[in-house]
């Protein structure tokens, strides 16, 4: 290269590179492909996405609050004070203007089904009378013959403050079959033309594990507890595609809800392989949660563990398999029933009925071989027990087993535990790492079944949290889809009130942070993902939701009026609520 023998000749001669690269800048400038400080960008790293002006809440230390995040890709490359803006630079910038923003909320426990469109929802029906305008609309659409389905109705929530019958049914479709699952799905109502297709009328007697409810006549009501397999499996199939599509929307609409990650609480083997793989596979350039299935092998009233485990092998995976997306997750068992029924098997009679202390689905026996040989298998054991008896009787099970087998880090752990245990059990559950997965919503939502049914002492500590903590055992949140938001299952932990005001043992508060921890990295423990999710720090996926309001700050009571505002996930934008102010 030439050298230049005057300051005059040198200017004169780098002029038109210094105009050409000044041109191309303002270019890039006003098509707002940089912006000033790309001036200082050799000094600033690249990120692609900065959340800064906090609070930002880590989940790891729920003491230890952050003001900015910075994403490269779909991880979380650092993490600290606002001071981190001025070392990165990023074309997506999100001022949070202090709105909190945390981990993707992790639903430990729900159930996501794609439905037919034979299928009402009932989640927001209020009367007898809208039930019935909601069957007569489905039965216009199907026309005569055809099934009609549903799920979501709650007596409490009808102003006709009792549960329908076949013959509000009858009144709406009298020439559809037509079977309604009440919210929680332990009990449905079915019509007269779908009990005379299953076979059922006021002689038949109770199914096991069941209970076919009858008039004052001795006919039936149509109520059945706790065996809806009774009638639905007269059900014809719905189209795949049907269900595919419909489970694909319900998916995103978790989003919506700032959850990020779920677990399915109850899948059998031949619809994860048809109907959760091939949706996944199919979508695999859409966003959708990351998805942990439970499997259910079928095990109970009829099928018995020889049969179970068979099912097990053929199926050809166990916890763990899949990738960030899909996996497999824990060995699912419904080992009682639950209080929407009601079936749930507890030590005290219930309070409405000296003699009833609800029933086991199971024989203990055939469980205790099914734990043994799927512990022995590699898998994870995530048995449905929310009677303090057959939470006392699973966790003696899965005691026996780790001392017959140990294991190191199984992870095994209840669902629901609901009427809490004896002391002895808890402490057990501690030495033997059994943790919990818990629905706080239960108590907020569920208010009025354990009014009617648990004694004083058992009411007070319902859905214990603060208790099994207490005690050392681990425990993460869930929906069960009643409801299925998580800002309720965090209302409900931190201020334990009941939808009417009321407050039900207010021993078992834990404070907001903990009840985030809950929803969030225990979460991500649970299903042995918590080097992956779960915390935002350096390394883990960048899913992220950001909140309207700061849950750390506001009174409790204003956790349930707060609203998700942006949704994160693998680092891009999948979700933003209509309106909301967040600069970007």
């Amino acid at each position: 290269m030439y050298r230049c023998f005057n300051a005059v000749f040198c200017v004169l001669l780098l002029l038109p590179a210094v105009l050409f690269a000044q041109g191309r800048f303002m270019e890039n400038f006003q098509n707002g492909n940089v912006d000033g400080t790309d001036l200082v960008v050799s000094a600033r790293q690249r990120a692609d996405l900065i959340i800064h002006n906090g609070p930002v809440f880590s989940g790891e230390d729920r003491s230890e609050i952050f003001e900015a995040v910075i994403i490269r890709g779909e991880r979380i490359v650092a993490l600290g004070g606002e001071d981190l803006v001025d070392r990165y630079t990023a074309e997506r910038v999100i001022d949070l203007a202090g709105r909190l923003a945390l981990p993707g909320f992790i639903d430990a426990h729900t159930h996501m089904r794609g439905r037919p469109r034979r299928w009402i929802s009932l989640s927001k029906t209020t009367s007898i009378v809208q039930l019935q305008e909601q069957i007569r609309e489905k039965a216009q659409q199907l026309g005569k013959g055809a099934w009609i389905t549903g799920a979501g109705w709650s007596e409490d929530r009808l102003s006709d403050q009792r549960k329908p019958t076949r013959l509000d049914l009858d009144l709406a479709a009298p020439d559809n079959p037509v079977f309604l699952m009440r919210e929680g799905g332990h009990s449905a109502v079915a019509n007269s033309r779908a009990l005379e297709i299953a076979g059922l009328d006021a002689t038949s007697p109770d199914p096991d594990s069941g209970q076919l409810e009858h008039f004052e006549d001795g006919s039936l009501s149509g109520i059945i507890r706790e065996r809806n397999d009774l009638v639905f499996d007269f059900i014809p199939q719905a189209p795949p595609d049907e269900v595919k599509a419909d489970l694909v929307s319900r998916l995103q609409g978790q989003l919506h809800l700032g959850i990020t990650s779920l677990t399915d609480a109850s899948t059998s083997p031949r619809d994860f392989e048809s109907i959760w793989q091939q949706v996944y596979q199919d979508q695999s350039n859409s966003p959708l949660p990351r998805a942990t299935v439970q499997i259910n092998s079928g095990f109970g009233r009829e099928v018995m563990a020889k049969e179970a485990l068979e099912r097990l092998t053929a199926f050809g995976m166990k916890t763990g398999d899949g990738d960030e997306r899909l996996k497999v997750g824990a060995l699912k068992v419904f080992v009682d029933g639950g209080f929407t029924g009601p079936a749930a098997w507890t030590r005290e009679p219930y309070r409405n009925d000296s003699d009833y202390f609800g029933s086991l689905s199971v024989s203990l026996d055939e469980l205790k071989i099914l734990s043994l040989a799927a512990h022995d298998a590699g898998w994870q054991l995530g048995f449905h027990a929310i009677g303090d008896a057959a939470i006392e009787e699973t966790v003696a099970i899965f005691d026996a087993i780790l001392r017959q087998s140990p294991r190191e880090d199984h992870r095994h752990y209840v669902n629901h535990f609901t009427v809490l245990p004896s002391l002895a059990t808890m402490d057990l559950m501690a030495r033997q790492g059994i943790g919990i997965v818990q629905q706080p919503n239960f108590s907020y939502s569920l208010e009025d079944r354990y009014r009617a049914y648990l004694p004083e002492e058992k009411l007070r500590h319902n859905n214990a949290i603060n208790t099994p903590l207490k005690r050392g055992i681990k425990m993460a949140f869930s929906s069960d889809v009643i409801p299925i938001g998580p800002l309720v299952g965090i209302y409900a932990a931190v201020t334990r009130r009941g939808a009417s005001g009321e407050i039900y043992g207010a021993d078992e508060r834990i404070d907001v942070g903990k009840a985030l921890q809950m929803y969030t990295a225990n979460g991500a423990y649970m299903t042995f993902e918590e080097n992956v999710k779960g915390q935002l720090a350096p390394g883990l996926l960048a899913d992220i939701v950001i909140l309207n309001e700061n849950l750390l700050e506001i009174p409790p009571e204003k956790i349930l009026e707060t609203q998700v505002d942006m949704t994160i996930l693998d680092g891009e934008i999948v979700y933003r609520r209509t309106g909301n102010r967040l600069a970007e």
